[in-house]
């Protein structure tokens, strides 16, 4: 004689996440996917003052996170039903804008910027205007920031915006100066206007929603060069 389970239900298994340390964003959600779980959780952070909003949407099988400070905490995640925990460590970053440079034409007498290289544009507490450049090796995905320094955009007649950034790597303490004139799709200006706070006229905020891509071309006065990057997703 054979016996077989009759039962038709499937297993369930503890909630799991694809990693245990995340670096996100300030004054940016975070949505963090995970698999399997009991549908009851309870969220317990060690510094929710950096963690601020942070709930489970069980619907959508996310972790959703909205920090409110800059600094480090862990998240313990209690699956209730299946009475088993998870730890998460949340490190949070000054918000920033990235962009990713993904063309060049011409001489470009930049060192630190190349195809593939990520420009982030970082706004801290005191709006200080600090920016990195990030290169990926592609075999790792490792990130390391090649260059590190400060930018402004100024604003001239007609209509005219100009990117200056100041640059040097570890191994260089001397800032080396780049000036950029910026064209492109002109809803990055806005965005730059609305999280650097920037005093620019009506004509940049109302205008059309932002494409799908929205790029910024950087072109360098002196030699013609262009450099057209691409603004990576929130």
């Amino acid at each position: 004689m054979a016996s077989c389970d009759s039962s038709d239900e499937p297993a369930v298994y503890p909630i799991r996440f694809n990693q245990s340390d995340y670096t996100i964003r300030y004054a940016t959600t975070a949505r963090i996917g995970f698999v399997d779980g009991g549908g009851i959780y309870e969220l317990t952070a060690s510094n929710p003052e950096v963690l601020g909003d942070f709930y489970i949407d069980a619907e959508n099988s996310v972790l959703v996170v909205r920090p409110s400070s800059v600094g480090e905490s862990t998240l313990t995640v209690t699956d209730v039903e299946m009475d088993a925990s998870v730890i998460l460590k949340f490190t949070v970053e000054d918000f920033y804008l990235s962009f990713r440079v993904a063309e060049i034409e011409g001489d470009n007498h930049n060192p630190y910027l190349s195809g593939g290289n990520e420009i982030r544009f970082i706004r801290d507490d005191e709006n200080t205007r600090q920016m990195k450049v990030m290169w990926q090796n592609k075999e790792t995905y490792e990130l390391k920031c090649i260059a590190y320094g400060c930018f402004d955009i100024e604003r001239s007649e007609p209509n005219i915006y100009t990117l200056n950034m100041a640059l040097h790597s570890q191994h260089m303490e001397e800032l080396e100066a780049f000036s950029y004139t910026i064209s492109g799709d002109w809803e990055c200006l806005a965005i730059f206007e609305k999280y650097f706070e920037y005093e620019w006229d009506d004509r940049v905020a109302s205008k059309s929603l932002p494409p799908k891509v929205v790029r910024m071309v950087l072109t360098d006065p002196l030699t013609d060069a262009k450099i057209t990057c691409s603004l990576q997703p929130f």
